[in-house]
């Protein structure tokens, strides 16, 4: 049975917006293998796109700069068409940046405070759970955006949790990719950006981000991480640093377990 393909690409990781997001989409290796040159199409215009990136699609610069907002909408939504034609499913998980600033921030070491890594997590067992439960239980190969800082630490985090049983064969590999080399990564941008945008900012109804999710013939899967399962993860930190804190022999007075968080 052949494996399938995860494009996952984060938005809000700049701690400035009021949602997190990983999304992105899950496909068959032999349909992602024919996604590039259609993808390549819409860019050529005209006017000539050399990639896709929302952030200038929005502001229309860079890439964009001297597109209207008309035409860049019509480009997106054929990028979109594009994404339907070779996708399976799309697929987002999300955290409210305050909840994680104030529940789980106190229990992290500032080298892993990020909500990136709760998310990377959720978005990796999401894709085996859906394919397990909704699919034909195939296994998964992952493409992150390279351009991430979180690179480095986000594998060293899958290493340590690789052996779980919800990732057991269910994961074939964990990589990261530059988004402008590997396209379906700009895809996984564009739907992504569009759900932060969605949740974070009170504006008119934008039909792209309904399209971005509806466009692949099976329903989306998407998951918002409460406020109630960062707590009660939370305390399952706090009493684990508890109990390894009293192996070493040391006093609560002195306990690194809990910091306090940044306002």
């Amino acid at each position: 049975m052949c494996a399938l393909r995860a494009f996952i690409d984060d938005s809000g990781s700049g701690g400035d917006s009021p949602w997190f997001v990983l999304a992105g989409y899950v496909g068959t290796v032999e349909a992602w293998d024919a996604f590039d040159e259609p993808w390549r199409a819409v860019l050529k215009g005209p006017p000539k796109l050399e990639y896709f990136k929302s952030s200038e699609a929005e502001s229309l610069k860079c890439e964009f700069t001297g597109i209207v907002k008309d035409e860049r909408n019509q480009r997106i939504d054929s990028l979109i068409r594009i994404i339907g034609e070779h996708a399976l499913r799309a697929m987002y998980v999300r955290v409210r940046q305050q909840d994680y600033n104030e529940v789980i921030k106190p229990y992290i070491p500032e080298s892993w405070d990020n909500a990136y890594y709760f998310l990377f997590t959720g978005i990796i067992s999401a894709a085996t759970s859906v394919e397990k439960y909704a699919g034909t239980s195939r296994p998964i190969e992952f493409f992150f955006d390279t351009a991430n800082r979180l690179e480095k630490p986000s594998k060293q985090l899958y290493g340590q949790v690789s052996d779980l049983p919800q990732f057991g064969n269910r994961v074939i590999n964990i990589h990261y990719e530059d988004e402008k080399e590997f396209l379906p990564l700009q895809a996984s941008d564009l739907v992504a950006w569009q759900i932060r945008r969605r949740f974070s900012v009170e504006e008119p109804h934008r039909p792209q981000f309904e399209g971005a999710l509806n466009c692949p013939p099976e329903p989306y899967f998407s998951h918002t991480i409460t406020r109630s399962e960062l707590e009660d993860l939370g305390t399952a930190i706090e009493e684990n640093a508890k109990t390894k804190w009293a192996q070493m022999g040391l006093p609560e007075s002195i306990r690194p377990w809990k910091r306090t968080a940044k306002k």
